[in-house]
């Protein structure tokens, strides 16, 4: 029957398994090991009784030293290696092992069912793992090795792109260049890096770490838990951080951005300052959010020059405020001595008038003393005086003295003449 073999028949094989194997370089060809391999109790390939398929009377290895071992095996050229049913191992030094797997490529190797290596240097390993681009490698169940010189590890991963590198069940790395590690992790712009557990870096030369980490602006960076790096050259850092504006900067868990604003004046108490320097940002650092604030320490001191665009710490503001402090007290007791001087003058003024009204004798030879008040701006003031006309009533003198609420004194005095 189709499904028994002579002994002599498997005599033949293992003759021709162990000179192939040997040619192959996959063990020695030592009359020692082509003698053991000959005497071995048992070789058995069980047909299921079907009709006669290729390989049945071992010619499926077709090339110089090529070793095809199953039904419908196939060993097509110089030194190739096909072990299973319908395994298929096409250009020169190509392996393929396990059911329906492919080896298609020069020096490829497939290892698993299913599997196929249909590109030059391509290796893939796992049920149905696909390496298809030059110098692939596709490892683990369903994996695909698409691009030149890609690498694909893990169930359901895909490195479709050049250079590019999925680790992880169900991964992409479809941009070229590209790192893509964590289960569902994508990274699809050029040289591209994402890193986590549904992780995305989707933008140029972006980089994602942290689980459902995102980086979709080119040139950005998200790190952390579900941190957002949306806008151009951004930087998320945080969980939940996220950068919307182009080269902004988020810092801290849940930390948002927003355009940046330009000061070029700023009204206090009615007093505009102008002048600054830096008006002109082009982006913004967040280490918060509305509502959601934080301190910054240990910040150095910065430089303080009209040009300077230098962060201003704590301490140099002290030294800002303990000035003001000192020049308000001085202008203070300035305001004092302003405000002393000004009753001063008041109350002098009001000494003056009190003298002013004093009175003079109307008749020759008489003499008069008299008393007035005066007063200025809410200061006032008393004086008394002693005036006398000559007999002959052509000489007249006359003086006073006053004292004001100031407790200041006026005095003054007079000699008069008259025809």
């Amino acid at each position: 029957m189709k499904h028994k073999t002579h002994m002599n028949r498997f005599t033949a094989l293992n003759k021709t398994v162990a000179l192939s194997l040997a040619a192959a370089g996959l063990v020695s060809a030592s009359p020692a090991f082509a003698a053991a391999l000959t005497n071995a109790s048992y070789v058995s390939i069980n047909d299921n009784n079907e009709p006669v398929r290729g390989n049945y009377d071992s010619k499926g290895a077709t090339g110089r030293y090529g070793v095809a071992v199953g039904i419908q095996a196939s060993a097509k050229s110089h030194s190739t290696v096909a072990i299973g049913t319908e395994t298929t191992a096409e250009h020169e030094s190509a392996t393929a092992v396990g059911t329906l797997s492919k080896a298609e490529g020069t020096a490829a190797a497939a290892f698993g069912q299913g599997a196929s290596a249909t590109a030059n240097a391509a290796t893939a390993i796992g049920r149905q793992a696909a390496a298809k681009g030059n110098s692939s490698t596709a490892v683990g169940s369903s994996s695909v090795a698409e691009g030149l010189s890609s690498t694909a590890f893990g169930s359901g991963s895909n490195a479709t792109a050049p250079a590019s590198t999925a680790v992880g069940q169900g991964t992409q790395a479809t941009g070229a260049y590209t790192v893509a590690v964590g289960q569902k992790a994508q990274a699809s712009g050029t040289s591209a890096a994402a890193v986590g557990s549904s992780s995305v870096a989707s933008g140029n030369y972006s980089v994602a770490t942290g689980p459902a980490s995102q980086a979709t602006g080119n040139a950005s960076v998200a790190s952390g838990l579900q941190a957002q790096a949306k806008g151009g050259s951004s930087v998320a850092i945080g969980r939940g951080a996220i950068a919307s504006d182009e080269y902004s900067v988020a810092l801290g868990a849940n930390s948002t951005t927003s355009a940046a604003v330009g000061t070029n004046s700023a009204t206090v108490n009615g007093v505009t300052y102008s002048g600054f320097a830096g008006t002109n940002p082009t982006s913004t650092v967040s280490v918060g959010s509305a509502g959601n604030e934080r301190t910054i320490t240990n910040v150095a001191a910065g430089r303080i020059t009209p040009t300077s665009t230098d962060a201003i710490n704590g301490s140099q503001l002290y030294q800002v405020a303990a000035q003001t402090n000192g020049n308000s007290i001085v202008i203070n007791n300035l305001q004092d001595r302003i405000n002393d001087m000004n009753k001063d003058l008041r109350a002098g003024i009001a000494g003056a008038t009190a003298i002013g009204f004093l009175q003079r004798p109307n008749e020759a030879g008489k003499s008069i003393v008299s008393a007035a008040v005066g007063g200025y701006r809410g200061q006032q003031a008393i004086a008394v005086g002693y005036a006398h006309n000559s007999d002959n009533n052509k000489w007249s003198i006359k003086t006073g003295v006053s004292v004001n609420t100031r407790k200041d004194v006026n005095w003054g005095g007079s000699v008069g003449y008259q025809w």
